[in-house]
């Protein structure tokens, strides 16, 4: 599976993303969640 990402014309900022992540791997940074491609292991859970 590919890595995440994120559009930020999309993002509502809601942290679903970043609660789903088994690994960590998405933080919200002014209130856009972002992903740590070096962390991802592309699991898919986010999405």
């Amino acid at each position: 599976m590919e890595k995440a990402w994120v559009d930020a014309n999309v993002c509502r900022g809601c942290g679903v993303c970043t609660a789903a992540c088994p690994v960590g791997a998405i933080h919200m940074v002014g209130g856009k969640a972002r992903v740590d491609e070096a962390a991802c292991t592309g699991c898919g859970a986010c999405v």
